[in-house]
């Protein structure tokens, strides 16, 4: 009977997984539209579904929500290294860093 239980739960991740993949693909549809039309509200609100649903997906993939945000950091750290103070992305990251650092967990 277990085995039954655990071949349905990993039935249901895997349809809710490619759920949340097809719902990233739309969202980054949107995204691509609202910069089109320069619309501020909607290109808002489709990055702040690409970020919900990237964090989403990680957990059901085992990826825990912290994680992600460690390995943002490692990137970014990395990033600004490698990349020269003058670099347009330079200042960017350092923001984004300096968000990730303070953030309350």
């Amino acid at each position: 009977m277990r085995k039954k239980n655990s071949e349905v739960l990993f039935a249901s991740n895997l349809k809710m997984t490619e759920s949340l993949k097809a719902e990233l693909v739309e969202a980054v549809g949107t995204l691509f539209k609202a910069l089109i039309r320069a619309d501020y509200t909607n290109t808002s609100d489709a990055l702040a579904s690409i970020i919900m649903i990237t964090y989403i997906l990680g957990r059901k993939l085992g990826v825990e929500f912290h994680t992600i945000d460690l390995l943002a950091k490692k990137k970014l750290q990395t990033g600004m290294i490698e990349s020269h103070e003058k670099d347009q992305w330079y200042e960017d990251m350092n923001q984004l860093l300096l968000y990730l650092g303070n953030r309350k967990r």
